[in-house]
């Protein structure tokens, strides 16, 4: 039992060194996502195509578009403050935020199932850009 306890001791103690940007994403709900996107620090990122987010997108989101310069692209972001990322499934905006994290964001929230999930259709956004 000592051995036991000892070993979840090391665990626990190895556990809270770990650097804050070794962390996983946090995966959101809508409803989550919605909150989030009320705090004003929050830095809303649509990572689909141009022509999907002319389609629809959240209120308050800047499209930076998942690509090979999206790396390039995250450096006109604050890394001190959150960022939300999305795209139209999970899939795309699953990769971006495990580059944002390995770049040193600190949070990084990922809407899950992207806008195929999302519940507040007010919140949408459609362009009527050409």
């Amino acid at each position: 039992m000592k051995s036991f306890t000892l070993l979840a001791v090391i665990f626990l103690f190895a556990s809270s060194c770990q650097s804050p940007y070794e962390s996983s994403p946090t995966l959101v709900s809508s409803e989550e996502m919605k909150k989030l996107m009320e705090m004003d620090t929050i830095q809303l990122i649509d990572v689909r195509s141009l022509e999907e987010f002319r389609e629809g997108h959240l209120k308050g989101a800047q499209n930076l578009i998942y690509d090979n310069d999206f790396a390039q692209k995250i450096k006109q972001l604050d890394k001190s403050k959150p960022v939300a990322v999305y795209c139209k499934t999970g899939r795309r905006s699953k990769e971006c935020s495990d580059i944002l994290k390995k770049a040193g964001f600190k949070k990084v929230y990922d809407l899950k199932g992207g806008l195929s999930q999302w519940e507040f259709k007010e919140e949408l956004v459609i362009d009527s850009l050409p």
